[in-house]
């Protein structure tokens, strides 16, 4: 149906747009470009892809869950969870170990699609750590996306400590509550990085006690045009699928050669572009962080399935991420 289709298309700019507020460092070039709705439905599908493989398993999971509560209606008012009275908030964000601040996004099950009102709705959200029973509120800011959307992200620069339990619990006025206990993973070493910039190739290697669950090289380029040089264009080239570790926790993976796959991605040949930046993104997360690779997209879509938040849905989930410049940014053509 048009609906649906158009719905996908907007949800999918909106869940871009928040993606590069809630986490800055990625993807940062496409901020305002999408702000000026200059591209197609391919192209964002194309961007969302190069955001990375963790951002895609969180975003998948608010796309599936909202995507099933629009249900097969076409009406722009509905009533998703009718005589509600269990889910009171969704939340999504992460508590990240090396982050100076921790974003977590906050809002209330309404029965309307999607969320027009900019007024304050009175939410709190506090951050607990549960050992010490200390808690932090959690700053609220509103983010406006195209259309006239509008969601609350909530923020503290508390700094995180690692292997501990912390609450994220949010009240509404009347009283209606929802949070997730969080546990954060071990502290992340810097892994040690060889690398050949000729064939963008080498070995990276490093320790970890928690799973990890990005593994990425971002690259920004330009391909070279026939009038000199094209924009600036980052690709993201997961390796977590050539990740290897032993029981010890220490791992390691090769870069194969990773020249033709970004010609592959821009189009043209292997010598037909230049590498103005090389970073690793490594991310490590505990036992919060969700596992669909085996979920039917009708089990991922049912709000308790994959959720670790009590009286509402979503997940918020504990990591350490690492960012190892592997070269430093250099003049574009």
């Amino acid at each position: 149906m048009w609906f649906i289709t158009k719905f996908k298309e907007i949800f999918l700019l909106q869940r871009l747009n928040y993606y590069l507020e809630l986490f800055p460092f990625k993807g940062t070039n496409y901020k305002l470009l999408l702000s000026q709705n200059v591209f197609s439905k391919i192209d964002l599908i194309r961007i969302e892809k190069r955001l990375g493989r963790w951002i895609y398993i969180n975003v998948r999971v608010v796309f599936f869950a909202l995507l099933y509560m629009c249900g097969t209606g076409c009406e722009n008012v509905f009533e998703p969870l009718q005589e509600n009275d269990r889910y009171a908030f969704s939340m999504y964000g992460t508590l990240d170990l090396q982050a100076d601040t921790q974003w977590v996004r906050v809002m209330p099950i309404w029965e309307s699609l999607i969320p027009r009102d900019p007024e304050p709705n009175g939410t709190k959200v506090t951050l607990i750590h549960q050992r010490s029973g200390e808690d932090t509120p959690m700053q609220p800011e509103l983010f406006r996306f195209s259309n006239d959307v509008y969601v609350w992200n909530y923020w503290t620069n508390k700094q995180m400590e690692p292997q501990e339990k912390y609450i994220v619990r949010a009240m509404a006025p009347d009283g209606r509550q929802s949070y997730a206990t969080v546990t954060t993973p071990s502290f992340l070493p810097i892994p040690v990085i060889t690398y050949s910039e000729e064939f963008e190739q080498g070995t990276v290697r490093g320790i970890s006690e928690d799973r990890l669950v990005t593994m990425e090289i971002r690259y920004i380029v330009q391909a070279y045009v026939e009038l000199g040089c094209a924009p600036e264009t980052e690709i993201v080239i997961s390796h977590i699928d050539d990740v290897s570790m032993n029981l010890n926790g220490e791992y390691h993976f090769h870069v194969n050669n990773n020249r033709v796959r970004i010609a592959r991605e821009l189009g043209v040949s292997a010598s037909n572009f230049q590498v103005n930046k090389r970073e690793l993104v490594v991310i490590s997360a505990s036992v919060d962080w969700p596992d669909i690779a085996d979920l039917s997209d009708e089990v991922i879509v049912l709000p308790d399935v994959v959720s670790n938040v009590n009286n509402g849905t979503g997940v918020i989930a504990g990591i350490a991420s690492r960012k190892v410049e592997i070269t430093p940014k250099r003049d574009p053509c």
